[in-house]
């Protein structure tokens, strides 16, 4: 009943009982890859007159999030529930992510609205599990082939393949969706003139590639050449005095680049692309005019958008629809840091921005298109979830050009337009109960600022994690430590007070997993045991479980043989994550001695931070809630090696010996620069100038002076990972640092990287681990 009474109260021209005809149309429409600062009204230099104008006709939402991602965010606004909810973005152990199959109860939008006589219409992007009409729209015209703007090889309508377009035609996805928008409208008018409809316009652009119209790219051409630092200071500016967000600009981070590290895309790029957002009067002219260029086609995209946004609203006017449709324009993610080169590659002789290249805005510009905020889409810093959002609907919202600040996300999408509609949520689906969606009506809003209240949003996305409760927002980066803000007085991120606040961390960290937990059992309620993905068996007695969202596992000893504290050997295979068979009769020692067994997945890391950072997690996890010991034995198995090395040389205090069978310790010698650089978030060039940092086997000197006792077995005959570059350079390393005695080194005659029994049946190797792990309890 007090949802009825707040929709009468507001709308008192839509009583529930109201025909078809007196309801409302809704125009959703959403931008791709847009940042916070990209359109005029929240604070660009670009030209985008139609969304400016909306803007001051209606409203401004200065505090409303997205999902950090493209497809979670689709499915969320057209669910009304978190993507992990619906299986649309990753939980550990679930099939689910950007292939995930939507539960059968997770209907879309026009499935609601259908029964409320509304038509729906799709135009553009999709990246949602099923076909549009398959999903309840009644036309649509799906562009899934985003990597083409001018001839798309693989485009829908209404679910049918149409034939590729050809190259070298005047095709252009940014004005082939609003012709579709348009043509869509002009049909309802003459067939469905007393039906309202419901349009879900969702453009490619500005996506990458970077290709826009020479016209538009040509007026933007100059823009940029003063660099990223003063678009990104006059776009602050403009931000305070519209009154949009509070506080100060926050820091550029010059070592966050792209989420995804494609070295060869450098290569192709040339000399004149950048991986991070380096100080523009450092770079050379050719690098400053690559990067003013990228701007500039980036720029002609959203410009197109608006122009075609213009377009569609033409005919909302010449179908007498515009005063009774709420409009709806928002992004599905921030800007993106991203660099890579896709589809039909990228021809450097060939006009920037032409069919014929492949170019990303990267790190630079992405910072100033998600101004004043930090970090970029993928991230869920306020970079990576805030977007504009304008509403517009002259009928229903009396304010003009008003600034709202209630927070709010793109699950709120479906009840507010369901509760403008006059409808409500969806109870039941083929007699099967629907459950609560957590999203909320922004009508409130409309009328009141802050009017709409919550408990909580909750973001999860690759290892970025966040939760805001009021104006605290915890938030950790992939295998990073949570960092807390309060949002009142720094939206923008500058001052982390988790360390005055540590309840407070603890108390939203709680809240953060107890939401992801009912989330997972939200998204497998539906789903027999049988398709879940397997967790692989343990080849002892323990457990598997997840750390940070990353595969972790414990063997434990019998019962009468486990201690407090509990002694334990933090264990580093190859890869897979978990040991293997040739494994067992090592590990069956260890618990037989009553030492516990550990470890965690952490990819192909290669010693790097992102791993150290994983190591931390699991070793928090273990000390702090399980009772085990401060000082674990770390043992690794070839490239484990990195990990325990790199790990044991940062942290030498919490380690009690350190072992491996036939361990990679150079990473010069295997992967090599070129391969472990992406681990690293770095160039192979930026990383093989770290290497005194980086490499493993340089930080040796360190545990020699901690008096880290060492044992490794190594093949002679070893080609993958030669022992002389590790096993055998570890030892001479440490007899220069003056502790040959606490290094042993076992050399196997005429073995190499294989499953030789001896390895795992080495007696001296199994003594010293023990003997490390429960001499550390001892002491």
């Amino acid at each position: 009943m007090k949802h009825i009474l707040v929709t009468l109260g507001f709308l008192a021209l839509l009583p529930l009982s109201a025909s078809a005809a007196e309801r409302p149309n809704v125009l959703v429409i959403l931008a791709d890859d847009l940042g916070y600062s990209d359109i005029g009204c929240y604070g660009s230099e670009i030209e985008t007159p139609n969304l400016n104008a909306l803007a001051k006709d209606g409203l401004r939402f200065t505090q409303f999030y997205n999902t950090a991602r493209c497809w979670p965010t689709r499915g969320a606004l057209l669910t009304g529930y978190y993507a992990q909810q619906i299986r649309r973005d990753s939980l550990p152990g679930i099939p689910s992510g950007g292939r995930g199959k939507r539960p059968q109860w997770a209907r879309l939008l026009p499935d609601m609205l259908k029964p409320l006589g509304y038509r729906s219409y799709h135009s553009g992007k999709w990246h949602v599990d099923g076909l549009p009409l398959q999903c309840g729209f009644d036309r649509s015209y799906y562009v899934q082939d985003q990597g083409r703007f001018f001839n798309p090889k693989v485009h829908y309508e209404d679910d049918q393949k149409l034939p590729p377009v050809e190259p070298g035609g005047d095709y252009y996805a940014t004005n082939a969706i609003a012709d579709h928008a348009v043509r869509t409208l002009k049909e309802h008018a003459e067939k469905h003139g007393e039906t309202p409809f419901f349009h879900y316009l969702a453009f490619t652009a500005p996506h990458f590639p970077l290709h826009g119209l020479p016209e538009d790219i040509a007026k933007y051409r100059d823009q940029y050449r003063a660099g990223w630092e003063k678009v990104r200071d006059a776009r602050w500016q403009r931000i305070q005095e519209m009154g949009l967000v509070d506080g100060v600009l926050s820091a550029v981070e010059p070592d966050v680049g792209p989420p995804y590290h494609f070295p060869k895309a450098l290569e192709i790029l040339g000399p004149g692309e950048v991986n991070r957002p380096l100080p523009w009067e450092t770079m050379t002219a050719a690098q400053q005019e690559f990067q003013a260029t990228k701007m500039a086609i980036h720029a002609a995209m959203i410009d197109r958008v608006d122009r075609d946004i213009g377009r569609v609203l033409a005919q909302l006017r010449a179908m007498g629809a515009l005063d009774n449709t709420l409009i709806l324009f928002l992004s599905d993610n921030g800007g993106s840091a991203e660099i890579m080169v896709r589809d039909d590659g990228h021809d450097p002789t060939a006009a920037p921005g032409s069919a014929a290249t492949y170019l990303c805005l990267g790190p630079g510009w992405s910072t100033t298109s998600n101004t004043p905020f930090r970090r970029h889409k993928t991230w869920v810093h306020e970079g990576g979830i805030s977007t504009p959002l304008i509403a517009h609907w002259p009928a229903g919202i009396s304010a003009k050009g008003e600034l709202r600040q209630n927070v709010g996300h793109v699950i709120d999408i479906v009840p507010t337009i369901l509760d403008i509609a006059g409808g409500a949520p969806l109870e039941t689906w083929n007699d099967q109960p629907v459950p609560p969606a957590p999203g909320k009506s922004l009508v409130p809003a409309f009328a009141k600022d802050d009017s709409v209240k919550r408990d909580a949003l909750w973001w999860s996305h690759e290892g970025n994690r966040a939760l805001r409760v009021g104006n605290w927002k915890l938030v950790s980066a992939r295998d990073d430590d949570w960092e807390l803000y309060d949002l009142h007085g720094d939206r923008t991120e500058q001052h982390n007070l988790a360390a005055q606040h540590p309840d407070k961390v603890d108390d939203m960290r709680r809240k953060w997993e107890q939401l992801e937990d009912e989330f997972r059992q939200l998204a497998t309620r539906d789903l027999p045991q049988s398709s879940l993905l397997p967790r692989k068996e343990l080849i002892l007695p323990g457990k598997s479980f997840f750390v940070a969202d990353r595969p972790a596992f414990i063997f434990y000893p019998p019962r009468e043989k486990r201690h407090k504290p509990q002694p334990w050997i933090l264990y580093a295979p190859t890869l897979p994550g978990l040991p293997d068979r040739h494994e067992k009769w090592m590990h069956e020692q260890f618990l037989a001695a009553g030492v516990a067994v550990a470890g965690i997945d952490i990819g192909e890391s290669f010693g790097s931070p992102r791993g150290q950072k994983l190591y931390n997690a699991l070793y928090r996890e273990l000390t702090t809630k399980q009772g085990f010991a401060k000082k674990p034995c770390l043992l690794g198995r070839s490239r484990g090696g990195l990990m325990i090395t790199s790990w044991a040389a940062a942290h030498p205090e919490k380690v009690a010996g350190i072992a491996g069978i036939y361990p990679v310790l150079d990473l010069t010698a295997y992967p090599g620069v070129d391969k472990a650089a992406g681990a690293y978030r770095l160039t192979a060039e930026q990383l093989q100038n770290r290497l005194a940092k980086h490499n493993p086997i340089e930080n040796v000197e360190a545990l020699a002076r901690a008096g880290v006792p060492a044992f490794f077995i190594h093949g002679d005959s070893d080609k993958v990972v030669p022992l002389e570059t590790n096993s055998a350079e570890f030892v001479r390393r440490y007899k220069a640092a003056g502790a040959e005695s606490l290094a042993q080194l076992v050399i196997a005659d005429g073995q190499g990287h294989n499953y030789w029994e001896g390895f795992f049946h080495c007696q001296e190797l199994i003594d010293f681990a023990i003997k490390q792990a429960t001499a550390a309890t001892e002491k």
